[in-house]
């Protein structure tokens, strides 16, 4: 899992590089901190930047073991990046993504066109 800074500098990043229109909502992985902490770490560091007025909603995103038989559940804690499922014993995949951008959609997006300062 990547550390706490490197996802807040990825997520400036993708925020500054698409049109926002003054708000964006995004998931971050419990595991990593909580969304208030996200909240406010991002409002201190984005001061004097674009990104200084956004709008920003921040909700927890669990991490999840999914099995190839369908079986799926909530994660807490460390992990090898795979575990044994408890319904039918084979290896299952651990999903563990550190944040999604729910809202500027960045596939339905359009790219920053200048930046007015």
């Amino acid at each position: 899992m990547k550390k706490l800074g490197n996802v807040l500098i990825e997520v400036m990043q993708d925020l500054s590089s698409v049109s926002t229109n003054g708000s964006a909502h995004i998931r971050v992985n419990k595991n990593i901190c909580s969304p208030q902490q996200f909240e406010q770490l991002f409002n201190y560091f984005s001061r004097g930047t674009i990104l200084e007025r956004l709008e920003l909603e921040v909700d927890a995103m669990p991490t999840q073991l999914e099995c190839v038989c369908g079986h799926q559940e909530e994660i807490n804690g460390e992990h090898n990046g795979y575990g044994r499922c408890p319904s039918c014993g084979q290896f299952a995949d651990v999903k563990d993504e550190s944040y999604q951008l729910v809202d500027p959609d960045p596939e339905k997006t359009q790219p920053r066109k200048s930046i007015r300062f």
